[in-house]
């Protein structure tokens, strides 16, 4: 009897790991220049975020932000495609708990409000 408990305490933790590694977060990303330092950048996540009321912890170059199915990074650094003038580039990851289209939808819409340019 006690290999039999055994096993099904083995299969049970099995199954339980194999349903938490199914579900996988979806994850879109996008980018963009802004024609503005890296603190105008940061400026413009934050005002995009206020309208939004979410949580969100503040770093020296990011901005992240959690909602109840996902979560959002926003980060800001000195443009490699913009020397000249000082401009920025701006990151954007959205993980959402199943749904690609929501996540990338919300990264779409990030850079609408941020960004300058997404083509380069």
């Amino acid at each position: 009897m006690n290999i039999a408990h055994l096993l099904s305490a083995a299969c049970l933790t099995w199954g339980a790991c194999a349903i938490a590694a199914s579900a996988m977060p979806e994850i879109a990303s996008g980018d963009g220049l802004v024609n503005a330092g890296v603190e105008g950048c940061l400026e413009r996540a934050d005002t995009f975020i206020n309208s939004l009321a979410v949580s969100v912890e503040r770093g020296p170059m990011d901005r992240t932000g959690y909602f109840n199915d996902g979560s959002f990074r926003i980060l800001c650094y000195p443009s490699p495609y913009d020397l000249e003038n000082q401009g920025s580039l701006v990151v954007v990851f959205v993980a959402h708990e199943s749904d690609f289209a929501v996540a990338d939808t919300f990264v779409q819409i990030t850079l609408g409000e941020i960004a300058d340019r997404t083509d380069r």
